[in-house]
């Protein structure tokens, strides 16, 4: 997107800091509660694209209890359930140096929705592995920096966001955490040393207190995510790359590319629809369709809360195929 335009919507963004909660598989009585108008019976949700999200272990077991047909969305947003783990969000630019180099879909600069962790995090990182590692890189990622910044929480993860408000449309450009992998990355070298002392220990300790994170960061962020565009910008069609057709479209180096699971099985848990229609922001450039022409197969994934589901849309169905009958 333009760079004014994007200036125009960070100032019209809540300032400071914004606190989130999540807990484990959170994104399914969430995206639901977005896909239904108002209310809609669980046969309809079925035959939908969100059936999956009817069996995850939250939306269950709050159906079970409820004993009904129906769902309505101000029950599905009141589903909660403990433990859940705190966050902090901050919204921030990804400035566009050149396709190649920044990994966006089109010239411009991207939106940044950061993921941040609780002050708890950087004060057990500091005395056990931050004395050896940085968490955070202090370049080439959209991250919190400590520099000048009153408010600094480190960042466990962001997403990349493109959008246009005249199409209603967003695409996630990227979901990614450097964090995770560091921590991962020192957690297989301490298995490996058997160590007692007492750097080991607080080592130890810390690595214990961020698997809770690590277990549930992709879908944490990504559910902040969903609901940003759809809550904050109010952007009702959301798309995500899939894993081949976003390295063609962002020319990603192959040295460069980003586990395949964070677009595929990831979307597919959040019940986005394969698609082969791209946004229509993208269709209006000329370097996209430049790809298209080499690669004809380029195919996305999508979220569409404009296409609502309620208890009428079974009932016509049901008279639609009466007639084509």
């Amino acid at each position: 997107m333009e760079t004014t335009e994007l200036n125009e919507v960070l100032a019209c963004l809540p300032k400071g800091k914004t606190h989130y909660r999540y807990y484990k598989d959170a994104y399914a009585p969430q995206i639901l509660s977005m896909a239904i108008d108002k209310e809609s019976d669980v046969r309809t949700i079925q035959q939908s694209s969100y059936a999956k999200l009817l069996k995850t272990p939250a939306v269950k077991a709050w159906m079970a209890k409820k004993g009904s047909g129906a769902l309505t969305a101000l029950e599905l947003n009141s589903i909660w359930q403990e433990p859940s783990l705190p966050y902090l969000l901050t919204a921030s630019r990804w400035k566009f140096e050149s396709r190649r180099w920044s990994q966006v879909s089109r010239k411009g600069d991207n939106l940044v929705l950061q993921l941040n962790l609780p002050r708890e995090h950087d004060e057990l990182f500091d005395v056990s592995i931050g004395k050896r590692y940085s968490f955070n890189p202090s370049w080439g990622h959209p991250v919190q920096q400590k520099f000048r910044n009153p408010r600094f929480r480190s960042t466990l993860a962001w997403a990349r966001i493109d959008l246009s408000f005249e199409n209603n449309e967003a695409l996630i450009e990227e979901v990614q955490s450097d964090g995770v992998r560091l921590v991962n990355r020192v957690k297989k070298r301490q298995q490996r040393v058997k160590c007692n002392c007492a750097q080991c220990a607080l080592n130890k300790r810390y690595m214990q207190w961020f698997d809770s994170y690590s277990l549930v960061w992709s879908e944490t962020m990504l559910m902040a995510t969903i609901d940003f565009i759809r809550t904050e910008l109010g952007i009702e069609r959301v798309f995500f790359h899939t894993a081949r057709s976003g390295w063609r479209v962002k020319k990603i180096d192959k040295s460069w590319r980003p586990p395949v699971s964070l677009y595929s099985s990831l979307p597919k848990k959040f019940a986005f629809t394969h698609v082969w229609n791209a946004p229509q922001f993208l269709l209006d450039t000329k370097s996209y369709h430049k790809i298209v022409r080499e690669h004809p197969d380029i195919d996305f994934y999508m979220l569409d809360f404009s296409k609502k589901l309620s208890v009428g849309n079974r009932q016509q169905r049901g008279k639609q195929n009466a007639v084509n009958h």
